[in-house]
């Protein structure tokens, strides 16, 4: 569940944190021009409780709901498809690049107004990113690569286009998602993107994949077919497994500044062998909140969000 609200007073982040976390989990804010953006999930049977608490403090401007079981349900059934949220024209509209379904579908679920399909070894062109957002009805673009390769065809697509475009640089599918959480579609294009940009820094990006090629970086030495982990586009450790790969790397990153581990499994993984990994990091860190979530990438078996 995402809510758009304002308050009565000044909102104190630390009791609001306290309060949701009885609701549900998944707990995250944003803060814009004055308006707030929260993220929640919550049992079925509580799903009208976010709602009321955010009522008793203030007001409320926007609800999506997504059930997430039934969403899970369709991804079993291997049902392609997501639904993007009703676009008002004039409206700030954030174009975001995706290169999975399951991520497509939170990406949908945040607000983006159009995706396009792309990222490693599969980057759109100039031509897609500009195909993907001309047609809206609004002069107002945000454009979230969600990879370093594609900054550069999105910029393009800046200087082409007669629209107002802001390229949000973020390089990861995790900054993509850290930044949609600032997004206020009435506010101030300019504001809401120093906002976003903001937000790029509030998250560490961790990448398990499988070495191509034997290869030497930063004094690792790294064979072919071996797994490896990249922290922030940094390859940091190689190791035999997906589980080991993933908890050597956790350990390179500073996990005392981060509170949540999100699991984004691609789609050469299996559900179980998520599960598996969860219930591990679990054990390791037992103050973290840990998450898993179907992101239908291809080449990566993981991407992790720390938050």
């Amino acid at each position: 569940m995402v809510i758009d609200f304002s308050t009565k007073e000044a909102l104190n982040l630390e009791s609001f944190y306290e309060k949701l976390s009885e609701i549900g989990t998944s707990v995250q804010v944003g803060e814009g021009d004055g308006m707030y953006r929260m993220h929640i999930h919550v049992e079925a049977d509580k799903r009208h409780e976010p709602l009321n608490y955010i009522s008793s403090i203030g007001s409320w401007s926007k609800v999506a709901m997504e059930n997430l079981q039934l969403q899970m349900n369709n991804s079993k059934q291997k049902t392609k498809s997501y639904k993007l949220n009703e676009f008002q024209e004039g409206n700030i509209a954030v174009v975001a690049v995706s290169p999975g379904l399951g991520i497509s579908r939170i990406l949908a679920s945040l607000g983006v107004a159009a995706i396009i399909e792309g990222g490693q070894t599969m980057n759109p062109s100039t031509e897609e990113i500009l195909k993907a957002f001309e047609d809206l009805p609004t002069n107002n673009i945000i454009i979230l690569p969600n990879n370093k390769n594609i900054i550069l065809a999105a910029n393009t697509a800046k200087s082409v286009s007669v629209k107002n475009v802001v390229v949000i640089e973020s390089k990861t599918i995790p900054q993509g998602l850290s930044a949609m959480l600032r997004l206020d579609p009435e506010g101030d294009i300019n504001k809401v993107a120093t906002d976003m940009v903001e937000a790029l820094a509030e998250v560490d990006t961790c990448e398990i994949t499988t070495a191509t090629r034997t290869v030497e970086l930063n004094g690792l030495e790294v064979q072919v077919g071996k797994i490896i982990g990249l922290l922030n586009g940094k390859l940091l450790v190689s190791g035999d497994s997906v589980k080991e790969t993933c908890t050597m790397l956790l350990k390179k990153a500073d996990m005392s500044a981060r509170e949540r581990i999100t699991l984004f499994y691609g789609e050469n993984m299996k559900l179980n062998e998520v599960e598996e990994i969860s219930q591990y990091l679990s054990q390791l860190y037992p103050d973290h909140e840990i998450e898993v979530h179907e992101g239908g990438q291809p080449h990566y078996q993981l991407i992790i969000s720390l938050e």
